[in-house]
Parts: C-alpha cells; sequence; structure tokens
C-alpha cells in the first residue's frame, strides 16, 4: 500500500481524529480529576422521578424492585452495569430515608460485592447503617430468561410499587416492564442498547434514552473521573457533528478535498 492509498482510503484522517479524541478526553480527565474544573450536568426528568417513586413505595408499604440488566464488570457493556450501580446507591439511599424495602436482582455474581458495598454505603449515608440486609440482594442465576422470569416472579408476589431498571438488557426487557405494568408499579428505566430502548419507552413511565444513563450515573455519583469521560465524549461529539455540517456545505460548494481526506 502505498501512500496515496493510504490517503484515499482515510487512515490518517481517522489516525489524526483519534489522537485528537484521545488528547482531549486525556485534557478532560486532568481537569475534572485535578479539581481545576467541574462542568455542570442537567438533571435528567428521570431522575426526578426517583424520589416520587420511592415515596409511593413507602406510603403504599410495598417494596421497590431494582435491576442492573444483563452486564457485569468483565464484559463491553460495564459502563452501562456501572452507572446503574450508581443510581443504586442514590435510590437505596432514599428507600433507607423513608423506610422502604428495596429489593436488588443482580444477574451476573461478579457485581454482587460491589452491590453490598453500594447499599451498605447507602444506609450508612442515610444514618441508618443497623437497616441494611444483604437477603435484600437476591441472585436468582445467571440464565437470561431464567433470571427475567425470577424477577417478573418476584415482581408479582411482593406487589411492588416501584421498578427500577437500569443497566444493558436485551430481549427480556418488554418481560420486566410488563411485569411492573401489572401491578401498578412506577417505572424508570434506563439502557444504553439501542434495540431494546424503545420497549422501556413504550412501557416504563420514565426512560433514561441511551447516554442519558450514563450521565445520570455521573451526576449521582459525583466521580471526577466519570464526570470528565463524559465531558471528553461530548467534545467528540461536538467535533464530528462540526466536520459534517462543514463537509456537508464545502460538498454543496463543489468542494471535495475534505471528502477526500476522510476517503469518502
Amino acid at each position: 500500500m502505498n501512500i496515496t492509498e493510504i490517503f484515499n482510503e482515510g487512515l490518517v484522517a481517522s489516525f489524526v481524529l483519534l489522537v485528537i479524541v484521545v488528547v482531549e478526553s486525556l485534557i478532560a480527565l486532568y481537569l475534572t480529576r485535578g479539581g481545576k474544573y467541574l462542568p455542570k450536568i442537567r438533571r435528567i426528568p428521570g431522575l426526578e422521578a426517583i424520589e416520587e417513586a420511592v415515596g409511593r413505595a413507602t406510603e403504599m408499604g410495598r417494596p421497590i424492585v431494582y435491576t442492573t440488566g444483563l452486564g457485569g464488570i468483565r464484559d463491553q457493556y460495564y459502563y452501562q452495569t456501572i452507572s446503574g450501580l450508581n443510581i443504586l446507591g442514590y435510590t437505596t439511599e432514599l428507600a433507607a430515608k423513608y423506610g422502604a424495602k428495596l429489593l436488588y436482582f443482580p444477574y451476573d455474581p461478579t457485581i454482587i460485592p460491589m452491590a453490598v458495598d453500594v447499599m451498605e454505603q447507602a444506609y450508612i449515608r442515610a444514618g441508618k447503617p443497623e437497616a441494611f440486609d444483604q437477603e435484600n440482594i437476591q441472585y436468582l442465576g445467571g440464565d437470561q430468561f431464567a433470571w427475567a422470569f425470577g424477577v417478573l416472579g418476584a415482581t408479582q408476589r411482593e406487589q411492588s410499587a416501584a421498578n427500577f431498571h437500569m443497566g444493558p438488557f436485551w430481549a427480556e426487557s418488554l418481560i420486566l416492564a410488563e411485569s411492573g405494568f401489572y401491578t401498578g408499579a412506577i417505572q424508570v428505566a434506563g439502557t444504553a442498547n439501542y434495540h431494546q430502548i424503545q420497549f422501556f419507552v413504550v412501557a416504563a413511565d420514565y426512560a433514561l434514552i441511551g447516554e442519558e444513563l450514563m450521565a445520570a450515573g455521573a451526576y449521582l455519583s459525583k466521580d471526577p473521573t466519570q464526570i470528565g469521560s463524559l465531558w471528553g465524549a461530548d467534545f467528540a461529539k461536538i467535533m464530528v457533528i462540526i466536520l459534517l455540517v462543514l463537509g456537508v456545505i464545502l460538498t454543496a460548494a463543489g468542494v471535495t478535498e475534505l471528502n477526500d481526506f476522510f476517503g469518502l
């Protein structure tokens, strides 16, 4: 492959973009982790509903059901699972303050120690460490539909008043959302798996769509690393949008050099 072919295939352009994205992401992480700048994240409407849902469950004397989908901490969907656990911490703290029972159903056993720590710390922050019951974290098995129907059964038996599903979901998403619908629960759900978002939008009361899940996790955890990563990703998206708009304008004007550089 000669130099001309490399340019024609857009490999140099891809490399340049990669370098820019990596550099600006590292700068964003440096600024946030060093405490030099912490960008503000807007509050997402779905988060406003969490306190309402927990309050309703408390008033009705019925439990809360929480899941983080099929992800673990060793797969490519770990970032969704981490965001789900951050939201779990916030939800558990509210439940502890109000005296509501929260049942968490993990799919991957490797996240159970993290969930125990997250929930225990939430009870400590709420000033009720003695109220934490590890039995409320119930492992139902690592098979997709066995787990899903296990959660469905628990939802029906306990007649939950609030359901939260935050993380990576697949075909089981509608099963979970429908089970909560039939118990009359307020449901807040979020996933970055684009092929399942529509089911949560239709069946849940509030939905976190795509990257809103990660933004919610960063917003609630206040973790500088997560906020910096989110900030860096936003810069990358802005840069791509600018290039797309510039490319359309230049192409309409008959200038094709930018397209040629990107191998289009």
